[in-house]
Protein backbone atom coordinates (compact mmCIF):
# COMPACT_ATOMS: atom_id res chain seq x y z
CA UNK A 1 0.00 0.00 0.00
CA UNK A 2 1.24 3.47 -0.83
CA UNK A 3 2.48 5.32 2.24
CA UNK A 4 2.98 8.98 3.04
CA UNK A 5 5.66 9.90 5.55
CA UNK A 6 5.51 13.25 7.28
CA UNK A 7 8.89 14.29 8.62
CA UNK A 8 9.04 16.40 11.74
CA UNK A 9 11.76 17.68 14.05
CA UNK A 10 11.44 17.11 17.76
CA UNK A 11 13.56 18.53 20.57
CA UNK A 12 13.33 15.77 23.17
CA UNK A 13 15.03 17.94 25.76
CA UNK A 14 12.45 20.71 25.37
CA UNK A 15 9.61 18.25 25.79
CA UNK A 16 10.92 16.43 28.80
CA UNK A 17 12.09 19.54 30.62
CA UNK A 18 8.51 20.66 30.98
CA UNK A 19 7.45 17.54 32.85
CA UNK A 20 10.52 16.26 34.73
CA UNK A 21 13.42 17.68 36.69
CA UNK A 22 16.83 18.18 35.12
CA UNK A 23 18.35 14.95 36.52
CA UNK A 24 15.49 12.87 35.19
CA UNK A 25 15.71 14.70 31.89
CA UNK A 26 19.35 13.79 31.38
CA UNK A 27 18.63 10.18 32.28
CA UNK A 28 15.72 10.07 29.83
CA UNK A 29 17.67 11.59 26.95
CA UNK A 30 20.55 9.15 27.52
CA UNK A 31 18.04 6.30 27.69
CA UNK A 32 16.40 7.28 24.41
CA UNK A 33 19.72 7.22 22.61
CA UNK A 34 21.05 4.00 24.17
CA UNK A 35 18.00 1.75 23.84
CA UNK A 36 15.50 1.00 21.11
CA UNK A 37 12.10 2.62 21.49
CA UNK A 38 10.62 -0.75 22.38
CA UNK A 39 13.25 -1.39 25.05
CA UNK A 40 13.00 2.15 26.41
CA UNK A 41 9.24 1.97 26.61
CA UNK A 42 9.39 -1.03 28.92
CA UNK A 43 11.16 1.01 31.60
CA UNK A 44 9.41 3.65 33.68
CA UNK A 45 11.80 6.41 32.62
CA UNK A 46 11.80 5.32 29.00
CA UNK A 47 8.02 5.26 28.71
CA UNK A 48 7.88 8.67 30.39
CA UNK A 49 10.32 10.07 27.84
CA UNK A 50 8.28 8.69 24.94
CA UNK A 51 4.90 9.65 26.40
CA UNK A 52 6.10 13.21 26.85
CA UNK A 53 5.90 13.56 23.07
CA UNK A 54 2.19 12.80 23.09
CA UNK A 55 1.66 15.31 25.89
CA UNK A 56 3.63 17.90 23.96
CA UNK A 57 1.26 17.57 21.03
CA UNK A 58 -1.52 18.92 23.23
CA UNK A 59 0.69 21.35 25.13
CA UNK A 60 2.38 22.95 22.13
CA UNK A 61 -0.83 24.35 20.69
CA UNK A 62 -1.17 26.49 23.82
CA UNK A 63 2.38 27.74 23.29
CA UNK A 64 1.49 29.19 19.91
CA UNK A 65 -0.06 32.68 20.11
CA UNK A 66 -1.74 32.13 16.76
CA UNK A 67 -3.78 29.06 17.74
CA UNK A 68 -3.70 28.93 21.55
CA UNK A 69 -7.49 29.25 21.87
CA UNK A 70 -8.41 27.49 18.62
CA UNK A 71 -10.73 25.06 20.39
CA UNK A 72 -12.90 27.93 21.66
CA UNK A 73 -13.41 29.42 18.20
CA UNK A 74 -16.45 29.12 15.98
CA UNK A 75 -19.25 28.47 18.47
CA UNK A 76 -22.38 30.26 19.64
CA UNK A 77 -20.87 31.50 22.90
CA UNK A 78 -17.90 33.37 21.41
CA UNK A 79 -17.38 36.29 19.06
CA UNK A 80 -14.38 38.07 17.57
CA UNK A 81 -12.39 40.12 20.01
CA UNK A 82 -11.64 43.65 18.91
CA UNK A 83 -8.02 42.76 18.15
CA UNK A 84 -8.53 39.42 16.39
CA UNK A 85 -7.69 41.10 13.07
CA UNK A 86 -4.05 41.15 14.19
CA UNK A 87 -3.93 37.40 13.54
CA UNK A 88 -3.58 35.85 10.04
CA UNK A 89 -7.00 35.54 8.43
CA UNK A 90 -6.44 31.81 7.82
CA UNK A 91 -5.94 31.21 11.55
CA UNK A 92 -8.24 32.03 14.44
CA UNK A 93 -10.16 34.73 12.49
CA UNK A 94 -11.12 32.07 9.96
CA UNK A 95 -11.74 29.44 12.63
CA UNK A 96 -14.13 31.78 14.40
CA UNK A 97 -15.88 33.41 11.43
CA UNK A 98 -15.64 30.64 8.80
CA UNK A 99 -14.53 33.28 6.28
CA UNK A 100 -13.07 32.52 2.87
CA UNK A 101 -9.57 32.24 4.32
CA UNK A 102 -10.64 29.26 6.41
CA UNK A 103 -9.47 26.82 3.76
CA UNK A 104 -7.36 23.76 3.08
CA UNK A 105 -4.21 25.86 2.64
CA UNK A 106 -4.47 27.36 6.14
CA UNK A 107 -1.10 27.06 7.88
CA UNK A 108 -2.84 27.08 11.25
CA UNK A 109 -5.14 24.17 10.35
CA UNK A 110 -2.07 22.28 9.12
CA UNK A 111 -0.33 23.07 12.42
CA UNK A 112 -3.12 21.44 14.41
CA UNK A 113 -3.17 18.41 12.08
CA UNK A 114 0.59 17.86 12.07
CA UNK A 115 1.06 18.46 15.78
CA UNK A 116 -1.63 16.02 16.84
CA UNK A 117 -0.48 13.34 14.43
CA UNK A 118 3.08 13.69 15.71
CA UNK A 119 1.70 13.09 19.22
CA UNK A 120 -0.04 9.95 18.01
CA UNK A 121 3.32 8.64 16.75
CA UNK A 122 4.72 8.89 20.28
CA UNK A 123 1.67 7.16 21.74
CA UNK A 124 1.98 4.40 19.13
CA UNK A 125 5.65 3.93 19.98
CA UNK A 126 4.88 3.59 23.67
CA UNK A 127 2.01 1.16 23.02
CA UNK A 128 4.02 -1.02 20.67
CA UNK A 129 7.03 -0.99 22.95
CA UNK A 130 5.04 -1.89 26.03
CA UNK A 131 3.06 -4.67 24.32
CA UNK A 132 5.89 -6.17 22.26
CA UNK A 133 7.37 -8.30 25.03
CA UNK A 134 4.45 -10.61 25.64
CA UNK A 135 1.54 -10.69 28.04
CA UNK A 136 0.49 -7.27 29.35
CA UNK A 137 -0.58 -8.95 32.59
CA UNK A 138 3.10 -9.67 33.28
CA UNK A 139 3.95 -5.95 33.43
CA UNK A 140 4.24 -4.33 36.84
CA UNK A 141 1.56 -1.87 37.89
CA UNK A 142 3.60 1.24 37.09
CA UNK A 143 4.30 0.07 33.55
CA UNK A 144 0.66 -0.96 33.07
CA UNK A 145 -0.27 2.56 34.07
CA UNK A 146 2.13 3.97 31.46
CA UNK A 147 0.51 1.75 28.84
CA UNK A 148 -2.92 2.99 29.89
CA UNK A 149 -1.67 6.56 29.59
CA UNK A 150 -0.42 5.87 26.07
CA UNK A 151 -3.78 4.42 24.99
CA UNK A 152 -5.57 7.37 26.58
CA UNK A 153 -3.40 9.97 24.88
CA UNK A 154 -3.78 8.26 21.51
CA UNK A 155 -7.54 8.20 21.99
CA UNK A 156 -7.60 11.87 22.98
CA UNK A 157 -5.56 12.96 19.96
CA UNK A 158 -7.61 10.90 17.52
CA UNK A 159 -10.82 12.20 19.11
CA UNK A 160 -9.79 15.80 18.50
CA UNK A 161 -8.83 15.01 14.90
CA UNK A 162 -11.88 12.96 13.93
CA UNK A 163 -14.23 15.53 15.42
CA UNK A 164 -12.71 18.30 13.35
CA UNK A 165 -11.78 16.55 10.13
CA UNK A 166 -14.11 13.53 9.80
CA UNK A 167 -12.64 10.73 7.68
CA UNK A 168 -8.96 10.67 8.59
CA UNK A 169 -6.04 8.24 8.26
CA UNK A 170 -4.99 5.98 11.09
CA UNK A 171 -1.20 5.98 11.28
CA UNK A 172 1.17 3.13 11.85
CA UNK A 173 3.93 3.17 14.40
CA UNK A 174 7.18 4.59 13.09
CA UNK A 175 10.62 5.45 14.34
CA UNK A 176 10.45 8.63 16.39
CA UNK A 177 12.92 10.41 14.11
CA UNK A 178 10.98 9.40 11.01
CA UNK A 179 7.61 10.72 12.06
CA UNK A 180 4.10 9.49 11.30
CA UNK A 181 3.54 7.07 8.43
CA UNK A 182 0.05 7.47 7.02
CA UNK A 183 -1.94 4.97 5.08
CA UNK A 184 -3.36 6.96 2.20
CA UNK A 185 -6.69 5.25 2.72
CA UNK A 186 -8.82 7.49 4.90
CA UNK A 187 -10.86 5.66 7.49
CA UNK A 188 -14.53 6.26 8.02
CA UNK A 189 -15.38 8.21 11.14
CA UNK A 190 -16.98 5.10 12.62
CA UNK A 191 -13.69 3.19 12.24
CA UNK A 192 -11.73 5.92 13.99
CA UNK A 193 -14.26 6.06 16.82
CA UNK A 194 -14.07 2.28 17.16
CA UNK A 195 -10.32 2.59 17.72
CA UNK A 196 -10.80 5.46 20.20
CA UNK A 197 -13.37 3.56 22.26
CA UNK A 198 -11.30 0.36 22.14
CA UNK A 199 -8.22 2.26 23.32
CA UNK A 200 -10.09 3.77 26.24
CA UNK A 201 -11.74 0.53 27.28
CA UNK A 202 -8.31 -1.10 27.17
CA UNK A 203 -6.74 1.75 29.13
CA UNK A 204 -9.20 2.04 32.01
CA UNK A 205 -8.39 -1.23 33.84
CA UNK A 206 -4.66 -0.60 33.41
CA UNK A 207 -4.59 2.91 34.83
CA UNK A 208 -4.28 4.35 38.28
CA UNK A 209 -6.75 6.82 39.67
CA UNK A 210 -5.56 10.29 40.51
CA UNK A 211 -5.47 9.35 44.20
CA UNK A 212 -3.50 6.18 43.49
CA UNK A 213 -0.94 7.99 41.41
CA UNK A 214 1.13 9.40 44.24
CA UNK A 215 2.62 12.74 43.30
CA UNK A 216 1.36 12.68 39.72
CA UNK A 217 -0.84 15.72 40.42
CA UNK A 218 -3.12 16.55 37.52
CA UNK A 219 -0.57 16.74 34.71
CA UNK A 220 -0.53 13.03 33.92
CA UNK A 221 -3.43 11.07 32.39
CA UNK A 222 -5.41 9.04 34.93
CA UNK A 223 -8.33 6.62 34.95
CA UNK A 224 -10.62 9.63 35.44
CA UNK A 225 -9.51 11.20 32.17
CA UNK A 226 -9.98 7.93 30.28
CA UNK A 227 -13.52 7.58 31.62
CA UNK A 228 -14.41 11.15 30.66
CA UNK A 229 -13.02 10.70 27.15
CA UNK A 230 -14.96 7.44 26.85
CA UNK A 231 -18.13 9.27 27.84
CA UNK A 232 -17.48 11.98 25.25
CA UNK A 233 -16.62 9.59 22.42
CA UNK A 234 -19.66 7.45 23.21
CA UNK A 235 -21.92 10.51 23.14
CA UNK A 236 -20.53 11.38 19.72
CA UNK A 237 -21.54 7.92 18.53
CA UNK A 238 -24.97 7.97 20.19
CA UNK A 239 -23.97 5.12 22.54
CA UNK A 240 -25.79 6.65 25.48
CA UNK A 241 -25.61 3.77 27.93
CA UNK A 242 -21.87 3.45 27.49
CA UNK A 243 -21.55 7.21 27.91
CA UNK A 244 -23.71 7.17 31.04
CA UNK A 245 -21.66 4.34 32.59
CA UNK A 246 -18.36 6.07 31.86
CA UNK A 247 -19.58 9.40 33.26
CA UNK A 248 -20.81 7.63 36.40
CA UNK A 249 -17.44 5.90 36.78
CA UNK A 250 -15.78 9.32 36.95
CA UNK A 251 -18.44 10.76 39.23
CA UNK A 252 -17.87 7.86 41.63
CA UNK A 253 -14.08 8.13 41.47
CA UNK A 254 -13.10 9.32 44.93
CA UNK A 255 -10.14 11.26 43.53
CA UNK A 256 -12.38 14.20 42.63
CA UNK A 257 -14.93 16.52 44.15
CA UNK A 258 -16.76 19.69 43.19
CA UNK A 259 -14.89 22.70 44.53
CA UNK A 260 -15.94 26.22 45.53
CA UNK A 261 -16.50 28.27 42.40
CA UNK A 262 -13.89 30.92 43.12
CA UNK A 263 -11.03 28.44 43.60
CA UNK A 264 -11.36 26.19 40.56
CA UNK A 265 -9.50 28.53 38.24
CA UNK A 266 -7.52 30.22 41.00
CA UNK A 267 -3.79 30.47 41.57
CA UNK A 268 -3.60 30.64 45.36
CA UNK A 269 -0.91 28.27 46.59
CA UNK A 270 0.53 27.88 43.09
CA UNK A 271 1.14 24.54 41.44
CA UNK A 272 0.52 22.58 44.64
CA UNK A 273 -2.42 24.76 45.65
CA UNK A 274 -5.45 25.76 43.62
CA UNK A 275 -3.77 24.68 40.39
CA UNK A 276 -3.93 21.17 41.79
CA UNK A 277 -7.49 21.33 43.14
CA UNK A 278 -9.69 18.25 43.32
CA UNK A 279 -11.98 19.30 40.48
CA UNK A 280 -9.25 19.12 37.85
CA UNK A 281 -9.23 15.87 35.91
CA UNK A 282 -6.45 16.84 33.51
CA UNK A 283 -4.39 19.95 32.93
CA UNK A 284 -1.32 20.85 30.90
CA UNK A 285 1.55 22.20 32.97
CA UNK A 286 3.75 25.26 32.68
CA UNK A 287 6.22 26.67 35.14
CA UNK A 288 8.08 29.95 35.58
CA UNK A 289 11.14 27.87 36.44
CA UNK A 290 11.45 27.46 32.66
CA UNK A 291 10.75 31.05 31.62
CA UNK A 292 10.93 30.43 27.87
CA UNK A 293 8.28 27.70 28.02
CA UNK A 294 5.15 29.87 28.10
CA UNK A 295 1.48 29.52 27.26
CA UNK A 296 -0.37 32.19 25.31
CA UNK A 297 -3.89 31.66 26.59
CA UNK A 298 -4.21 33.98 29.56
CA UNK A 299 -4.58 37.28 27.73
CA UNK A 300 -6.43 36.17 24.61
CA UNK A 301 -9.77 37.02 26.23
CA UNK A 302 -8.78 40.36 27.75
CA UNK A 303 -10.40 43.39 26.04
CA UNK A 304 -8.48 46.58 25.31
CA UNK A 305 -9.66 48.19 28.53
CA UNK A 306 -6.55 50.33 29.02
CA UNK A 307 -7.47 52.46 26.01
CA UNK A 308 -10.31 53.92 28.04
CA UNK A 309 -9.36 57.20 29.68
CA UNK A 310 -8.98 56.76 33.43
CA UNK A 311 -8.49 52.97 33.40
CA UNK A 312 -4.90 51.82 33.97
CA UNK A 313 -3.23 48.66 32.80
CA UNK A 314 -2.78 46.73 36.05
CA UNK A 315 -2.79 43.10 37.06
CA UNK A 316 -6.00 43.70 39.01
CA UNK A 317 -7.64 44.98 35.83
CA UNK A 318 -6.39 42.06 33.76
CA UNK A 319 -2.80 42.71 32.76
CA UNK A 320 -1.88 43.22 29.14
CA UNK A 321 -4.96 43.18 26.89
CA UNK A 322 -4.85 41.01 23.78
CA UNK A 323 -8.53 40.78 22.78
CA UNK A 324 -8.52 37.93 20.29
CA UNK A 325 -11.82 36.48 21.46
CA UNK A 326 -14.78 37.64 23.53
CA UNK A 327 -17.79 35.84 24.98
CA UNK A 328 -20.88 36.44 22.85
CA UNK A 329 -23.83 38.51 23.98
CA UNK A 330 -25.93 35.34 23.92
CA UNK A 331 -23.58 33.68 26.40
CA UNK A 332 -24.22 36.28 29.08
CA UNK A 333 -28.00 36.08 28.60
CA UNK A 334 -27.82 32.52 29.94
CA UNK A 335 -26.94 33.56 33.50
CA UNK A 336 -29.22 34.78 36.24
CA UNK A 337 -27.72 37.21 38.72
CA UNK A 338 -28.04 34.64 41.49
CA UNK A 339 -25.90 32.15 39.56
CA UNK A 340 -22.53 32.29 41.34
CA UNK A 341 -20.65 31.33 38.20
CA UNK A 342 -21.49 34.72 36.69
CA UNK A 343 -19.24 36.67 39.03
CA UNK A 344 -16.79 33.93 40.02
CA UNK A 345 -15.74 33.08 36.47
CA UNK A 346 -16.06 36.42 34.67
CA UNK A 347 -14.95 40.02 34.80
CA UNK A 348 -18.06 42.01 34.06
CA UNK A 349 -17.01 45.61 34.71
CA UNK A 350 -13.97 47.86 34.73
CA UNK A 351 -13.54 50.73 37.13
CA UNK A 352 -11.74 54.04 37.00
CA UNK A 353 -8.46 54.04 38.90
CA UNK A 354 -6.69 57.10 37.49
CA UNK A 355 -8.26 60.28 38.83
CA UNK A 356 -6.26 62.55 36.53
CA UNK A 357 -7.36 60.79 33.34
CA UNK A 358 -10.93 59.90 34.31
CA UNK A 359 -13.68 61.82 32.48
CA UNK A 360 -15.45 64.67 34.21
CA UNK A 361 -17.88 63.49 36.84
CA UNK A 362 -16.21 60.09 37.27
CA UNK A 363 -14.22 59.23 40.38
CA UNK A 364 -11.79 56.50 41.26
CA UNK A 365 -13.84 53.39 41.97
CA UNK A 366 -16.70 54.31 39.60
CA UNK A 367 -17.69 51.73 36.98
CA UNK A 368 -17.04 52.54 33.32
CA UNK A 369 -20.39 52.98 31.59
CA UNK A 370 -21.40 52.80 27.95
CA UNK A 371 -22.12 56.51 27.87
CA UNK A 372 -18.50 57.18 28.90
CA UNK A 373 -17.26 55.12 25.96
CA UNK A 374 -19.59 56.97 23.60
CA UNK A 375 -18.27 60.29 24.88
CA UNK A 376 -14.70 59.18 24.25
CA UNK A 377 -15.03 57.15 21.05
CA UNK A 378 -18.26 58.29 19.42
CA UNK A 379 -20.23 55.56 17.69
CA UNK A 380 -17.25 53.40 16.67
CA UNK A 381 -18.58 49.86 17.25
CA UNK A 382 -15.13 48.42 17.87
CA UNK A 383 -14.00 50.93 20.49
CA UNK A 384 -17.34 50.73 22.25
CA UNK A 385 -16.40 47.16 23.12
CA UNK A 386 -13.19 48.04 24.96
CA UNK A 387 -14.73 47.07 28.29
CA UNK A 388 -16.73 44.06 27.14
CA UNK A 389 -17.33 41.54 29.92
CA UNK A 390 -15.13 38.50 29.54
CA UNK A 391 -14.23 35.10 30.94
CA UNK A 392 -11.77 35.04 33.85
CA UNK A 393 -11.04 31.32 33.64
CA UNK A 394 -7.62 31.87 32.11
CA UNK A 395 -6.63 35.11 33.84
CA UNK A 396 -3.17 35.13 35.36
CA UNK A 397 -1.92 37.64 37.90
CA UNK A 398 1.69 38.09 39.01
CA UNK A 399 1.84 34.84 41.00
CA UNK A 400 4.52 33.54 38.62
CA UNK A 401 6.24 36.86 38.00
CA UNK A 402 4.28 38.12 35.02
CA UNK A 403 4.30 41.83 34.32
CA UNK A 404 1.71 44.04 32.65
CA UNK A 405 3.91 44.02 29.53
CA UNK A 406 3.51 40.27 28.99
CA UNK A 407 0.69 38.54 27.16
CA UNK A 408 2.19 35.12 27.86
CA UNK A 409 2.23 33.29 31.17
CA UNK A 410 2.82 30.11 33.16
CA UNK A 411 -0.46 29.08 34.68
CA UNK A 412 -1.56 25.54 33.87
CA UNK A 413 -4.26 25.03 31.25
CA UNK A 414 -7.23 23.04 32.55
CA UNK A 415 -8.50 20.71 29.83
CA UNK A 416 -11.05 18.63 31.75
CA UNK A 417 -12.92 19.10 35.01
CA UNK A 418 -14.94 16.81 37.23
CA UNK A 419 -18.11 18.84 36.66
CA UNK A 420 -17.91 17.86 32.98
CA UNK A 421 -18.94 14.34 33.99
CA UNK A 422 -22.26 15.64 35.33
CA UNK A 423 -23.03 17.46 32.09
CA UNK A 424 -22.07 14.38 30.06
CA UNK A 425 -24.17 12.14 32.30
CA UNK A 426 -27.17 14.44 31.86
CA UNK A 427 -26.80 14.35 28.08
CA UNK A 428 -26.48 10.55 28.11
CA UNK A 429 -29.48 10.03 30.38
CA UNK A 430 -31.59 12.36 28.27
CA UNK A 431 -30.57 10.34 25.20
CA UNK A 432 -31.76 7.21 27.02
CA UNK A 433 -35.10 8.86 27.74
CA UNK A 434 -34.39 9.23 31.46
CA UNK A 435 -35.31 12.89 31.79
CA UNK A 436 -35.55 12.80 35.56
CA UNK A 437 -32.08 11.33 35.95
CA UNK A 438 -30.69 13.92 33.54
CA UNK A 439 -32.26 16.69 35.61
CA UNK A 440 -30.75 15.27 38.80
CA UNK A 441 -27.24 15.51 37.37
CA UNK A 442 -27.78 19.09 36.23
CA UNK A 443 -29.19 20.07 39.61
CA UNK A 444 -25.97 19.01 41.34
CA UNK A 445 -24.21 21.75 39.38
CA UNK A 446 -27.08 24.19 39.78
CA UNK A 447 -27.06 23.78 43.54
CA UNK A 448 -23.36 24.54 43.68
CA UNK A 449 -23.84 27.55 41.42
CA UNK A 450 -26.68 29.04 43.48
CA UNK A 451 -25.52 27.91 46.89
CA UNK A 452 -28.92 26.34 47.54
CA UNK A 453 -31.80 24.69 45.70
CA UNK A 454 -33.45 27.90 44.43
CA UNK A 455 -31.89 27.47 40.99
CA UNK A 456 -32.75 23.79 40.63
CA UNK A 457 -34.79 22.59 37.67
CA UNK A 458 -38.18 21.04 38.33
CA UNK A 459 -38.33 19.70 34.77
CA UNK A 460 -36.05 19.95 31.77
CA UNK A 461 -35.94 19.87 27.99
CA UNK A 462 -32.85 19.27 25.90
CA UNK A 463 -32.48 23.03 25.60
CA UNK A 464 -31.75 23.15 29.32
CA UNK A 465 -28.81 20.80 28.76
CA UNK A 466 -27.60 22.96 25.87
CA UNK A 467 -27.67 26.04 28.06
CA UNK A 468 -26.21 24.40 31.16
CA UNK A 469 -23.36 23.06 29.05
CA UNK A 470 -22.54 26.66 28.10
CA UNK A 471 -22.83 27.97 31.64
CA UNK A 472 -20.69 25.27 33.21
CA UNK A 473 -18.09 24.57 30.52
CA UNK A 474 -18.13 27.77 28.51
CA UNK A 475 -14.85 28.73 26.76
CA UNK A 476 -13.03 25.63 27.99
CA UNK A 477 -12.86 24.13 24.50
CA UNK A 478 -15.79 21.70 24.59
CA UNK A 479 -18.62 23.65 22.96
CA UNK A 480 -17.83 23.05 19.28
CA UNK A 481 -17.94 19.25 19.56
CA UNK A 482 -21.09 19.38 21.71
CA UNK A 483 -22.95 21.51 19.16
CA UNK A 484 -21.73 19.38 16.26
CA UNK A 485 -22.84 16.05 17.69
CA UNK A 486 -26.28 17.45 18.49
CA UNK A 487 -26.71 18.96 14.99
CA UNK A 488 -26.79 22.48 16.41
CA UNK A 489 -23.50 23.98 15.22
CA UNK A 490 -24.69 25.80 12.10
CA UNK A 491 -28.00 26.91 13.59
CA UNK A 492 -26.62 28.25 16.87
CA UNK A 493 -23.52 29.88 15.40
CA UNK A 494 -25.63 31.60 12.75
CA UNK A 495 -27.90 32.96 15.46
CA UNK A 496 -25.31 34.05 18.02
CA UNK A 497 -21.84 34.58 16.55
CA UNK A 498 -21.95 37.90 14.62
CA UNK A 499 -18.76 37.41 12.60
CA UNK A 500 -19.67 33.86 11.61
CA UNK A 501 -23.38 34.33 10.93
CA UNK A 502 -23.02 35.35 7.25
CA UNK A 503 -20.48 32.62 6.47
CA UNK A 504 -21.18 29.39 8.28
CA UNK A 505 -22.56 26.58 6.14
CA UNK A 506 -23.22 22.86 6.51
CA UNK A 507 -19.72 22.05 5.22
CA UNK A 508 -18.23 23.67 8.31
CA UNK A 509 -19.20 20.80 10.60
CA UNK A 510 -15.90 19.42 9.28
CA UNK A 511 -12.67 21.33 8.86
CA UNK A 512 -10.78 21.22 5.56
CA UNK A 513 -8.16 18.50 5.43
CA UNK A 514 -4.79 20.24 4.95
CA UNK A 515 -3.90 20.74 1.30
CA UNK A 516 -0.33 19.56 1.85
CA UNK A 517 -1.63 16.15 2.90
CA UNK A 518 -4.15 16.01 0.05
CA UNK A 519 -1.52 16.93 -2.55
CA UNK A 520 0.99 14.34 -1.38
CA UNK A 521 -1.40 11.45 -0.92
CA UNK A 522 -4.24 12.04 -3.33
CA UNK A 523 -6.67 11.72 -0.44
CA UNK A 524 -10.25 12.94 -0.60
CA UNK A 525 -10.98 16.46 0.58
CA UNK A 526 -14.02 17.13 2.72
CA UNK A 527 -17.07 18.29 0.78
CA UNK A 528 -17.21 21.99 0.04
CA UNK A 529 -13.50 22.81 0.33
Amino acid sequence: MKKYTYLFILAVMTIATSFWGCDDLLDNVELRHSLSAEEAARTAKGSDAILSGALLAVRSTYQSPGISVWKACGTDIVRDGTNLSDEPASGMPGMNSYNGSFAANSEQVLQVWDTYYSGITFANTAINGLTSGGNVDDLDDDIKDKLGQAYTMRAFLYLELVRRFGNIPIIEAADLEQGPVFETVQRQESEVYALIISDLETAIPLMKTRNDGGDRGVLVPSKGLANLLLAEASLDMGEYQKAADAADALINDGSYSLQPLDGIFGLDGGKSGEENNAEIVFSIGFTDEIPDEVQWTSQQWMPLYDRVNGVSRTMENGGRPWSRLSPSDYYFTLFEEADGRLNAWHKRYWIYDDADAAPDGRNVGDTVKTEDLVNQFGDDPIRLRYTDPTTWKYAEDDTYGRSTAQAEGWRNIILFRYSHAYVAAAEAQFGLGNTGAAMTYLNVLRERAYGNTTGNFSSITFEDIVEEHARELGHEGHRWAFLKRNDLLVERVRANNPAAAPNIAEKHVRWPIPLEFIDQTGSTQNTGY
